[in-house]
């Protein structure tokens, strides 16, 4: 006998190698269905159960999916306890156990068999998965590693009988679906005696009386839909409002080219646009970093735009440091804002913890880091990334209350809930994302009235126009290596660009406060300076030296000595005029360091380069050996390297050969500490051609017309796509 089964729950699993007796880890059944077939393939049995909800709510994350509410489940469902008995009857009666992704359906059912300590054979019975048994039949692209993917159940009951079939997750038009693609697999030799584990003869006489492909079991399916409650929750109309008022509205949600192959809104066009808008002040936020802080902070500044530094971070589910399971990958997005240079330097150090402790996937950083650097920050809840909308929508308005409970005990009244909406006009789109925000607002508003928690309206801005989204889109495609076409493909709702005060106010008509609470939060905001002097590692002198100034000019004046047989009134004047100016603009110690870690180096027998740049200039850094270009010899000028007139941080190049290199950070990070060096980062943009290129690919164009295309772009240095029509006119 076959028993092929499938269940629908209240979610997924946060890990799923968690043991099945960790029951706060594993979701709760709510509707369960099988088949039982004979070893001809004629069906025996068939049930379907709605489970009767004890002790827990379905969440709406759920719902969306199945179809089934708690309403409806308290309603028509069947007590736990008989259905699991019901099911152990079938088990008994059965040798082989299928199911399309089988292990995740015995661990729901396992999970809930010690729940209520019933006695199954279930995990003694031979599995079989439809899912990994078709894998290589079907021969996906886009699996892990370079593999096949996986494929889902719509998937492979097309390739078998070219049909899509009704109601994909509902248990029961599941299991229908299954056992007939199941007991096909059988025909046609796909799954064979070895993977049933039973002789060969029966498979035989299987594929004797099943000459032709299998039809769909004639049972009735009893479609799950929300109940008329969960309808109207998702069927919001604010466009007949019939006043709104004219609250002043800032962007404080905004991702820009720094948020890597994500956002494609450039920091001027995004100040510029909101200049032209009338806004006072907007922020940047971009993913897990502040690559663009100071640019945006400059450019904003000299537009008369308050500028407000923020980061949408990841938020380890469990610690930064916990990186083994998938519960950890990626993290809870949270909104943080900085209102003071405080809350600046918090914001940075958050930022740094996340990338050199937390980087898992994404750099994260954790609750721990949260409460310990709040001071001078204020958060938002985030898009359905974040924690609270997340559990509201996963796990139910009670876990969501915990979580929005526990960022107010950390952030106090510098909290507020976020409130987005992105209705697309695309009913699957719509369905996946702002339904959810509909249902995440009602919740937020509610709680948010109970707990004296603020609302404030974002619109989680990723480009400027409504007619960029489909650059974007294509960016998202490059991003995650997908096609444009691919319906499986990570889709924005395109409804992310910079809307105006006057848009944003239109859309919360119904909530003015949302749109009037971000003028609260930039009321909140200091405005500050972000330049600040070097801070320099401490370079040890010999003790016998009073100080930086005193060493620096002793073992300059020795490796004069080793550059030129006698140090003339010209070269003395001249050394004794840098290191005064050294000495004056604080960077004594910066020179001694250079020093040290060159003279390290040749010690090690690393290659080391002559020095390039304005250096080059220095009779200091030529007597140090840190350049071997004499600047006396060929008239190079100081000046162009460090001037009073113009103070800046010392800029030198220096080479080291390939295998070195990683000698003299070693000996640097051993000196200095790993928390003390850093590389400096590059950014690129995509050139022309390049762009061209990674854009026909996603579009599916032939490799010969990409090709075309790209040679269209002129062989010019620098050329940039928007200067091609200039360049060629």
């Amino acid at each position: 006998m076959f028993l092929i089964f499938d269940t629908e729950t209240t979610g997924l699993p946060k890990n799923y190698n968690a043991p099945l007796d960790d029951f706060d880890n594993w979701p709760r059944l709510v509707q369960i269905a099988w088949q039982i077939h004979n070893q001809t393939g004629d069906l025996i049995e068939a049930n379907n159960f709605i489970i009767k909800p004890e002790g827990f709510e379905i969440p709406f994350g759920a719902v969306q999916v199945h179809g089934i509410t708690t309403k409806k489940a308290l309603k028509d469902g069947r007590d736990i306890d008989d259905v699991l008995k019901e099911f152990a009857k079938a088990i008994e009666k059965s040798k082989i156990i299928a199911g399309h992704n089988v292990e995740f359906d015995i661990s729901i059912v396992g999970s809930e068999l010690l729940r209520r300590n019933i006695g199954s054979k279930l995990f003694k019975i031979k599995h079989v998965c439809t899912k990994e048994e078709s894998t290589e039949y079907l021969a996906l692209p886009g699996g892990k590693g370079g593999k096949f993917k996986w494929p889902n159940l719509t998937e492979l009951h097309q390739k078998l009988f070219n049909e899509d079939f009704k109601e994909a997750h509902n248990a029961m038009a599941d299991v229908i679906a299954t056992a007939r693609c199941f007991l096909e697999l059988i025909r046609i030799e796909i799954i064979n005696e070895n993977q049933l584990g039973i002789d060969k003869s029966i498979l035989n006489e299987f594929r004797k009386i099943n000459k032709e492909p299998f039809k769909p079991v004639d049972l009735e399916i009893e479609i799950n839909k929300p109940d008329t409650d969960q309808n109207n929750l998702v069927n919001e109309d604010i466009s007949q409002t019939a006043h709104v008022q004219v609250n002043e509205f800032t962007h404080l949600h905004v991702h820009t080219q720094y948020s890597i192959l994500d956002g494609a809104a450039d920091i001027k066009g995004l100040v510029k646009k909101a200049k032209n808008d009338g806004m006072a002040a907007l922020a940047i936020t971009d993913h897990g970093n502040m690559f663009g802080a100071k640019l945006f902070h400059k450019v904003a500044s000299k537009e008369g735009i308050k500028p407000i530094i923020g980061c949408e971070v990841y938020v380890a589910r469990r610690t930064r440091f916990d990186k083994k399971d998938k519960i950890d990958a990626n993290g809870d997005h949270l909104v943080l804002l900085a209102k003071n240079k405080a809350g600046y330097y918090n914001l940075i150090k958050m930022v740094s913890y996340g990338w050199l402790e937390g980087f898992y996937y994404n750099p994260r950083v954790d609750k721990e880091l949260l409460r310990k650097y709040n001071e001078g920050l204020i958060a938002l809840t985030a898009c359905l990334g974040g924690e609270v909308p997340g559990k509201l929508k996963n796990e139910g308005v009670e876990e969501g209350e915990k979580a929005i409970l526990e960022l107010k005990q950390i952030f106090g009244e510098d909290l507020y809930l976020e409130l987005q909406r992105h209705k697309s006009g695309n009913p699957e789109i719509d369905k996946e994302v702002y339904e959810s925000q509909v249902f995440v607002n009602k919740n937020l508003i509610e709680l948010g009235k109970k707990h004296n928690i603020k609302i404030v309206a974002t619109n989680d801005v990723h480009f400027i126009e409504p007619e960029d989204a489909a650059a974007q889109d294509r960016l998202i495609c490059i991003s995650t290596a997908k096609d444009v076409d691919d319906p499986n493909r990570l889709r924005y709702t395109q409804q992310e660009w910079m809307k105006t005060q006057e848009e944003m106010r239109q859309l919360f008509a119904d909530f003015p406060e949302a749109i009037k609470n971000t003028q609260e939060i930039v009321n909140k905001v200091e405005k500050y300076k972000l330049d600040r002097s070097a801070i320099m590692p401490n370079f040890q002198i010999p003790d016998n030296f009073k100080d930086a100034d005193e060493y620096l000019r002793h073992i300059t004046y020795e490796g004069a000595k080793y550059r030129w047989p006698e140090i003339s009134n010209e070269i003395k004047e001249r050394i004794d005029f840098e290191l005064e100016t050294i000495k004056k603009m604080g960077f004594p110690g910066y020179f001694l360091i250079v020093w040290d870690f060159l003279k390290a180096a040749r010690e090690m027998e690393v290659s080391v380069g002559p020095g390039r740049g304005s250096a080059a200039g220095s009779v200091v850094a030529y007597c140090l050996r840190i350049t071997e270009i004499d600047p006396l010899k060929y008239n190079l000028l100081f000046e162009r390297f460090l001037n009073p007139d113009r103070v800046s941080m010392p800029d030198i190049d220096i080479d080291f050969d390939e295998d070195g290199r990683a000698k003299v950070m070693e000996y640097v990070v051993n000196k200095y500490g790993a928390n003390r060096v850093a590389h400096i980062i590059t950014f690129g943009s995509m050139a022309a051609k390049s762009a061209i290129r990674d854009v026909a690919r996603v579009q599916g164009l032939p490799l010969p017309e990409s090709d075309r295309l790209a040679k269209l772009v002129p062989e010019k240095p620098g050329i940039s796509l928007k200067h091609i029509k200039k360049y060629q006119s």
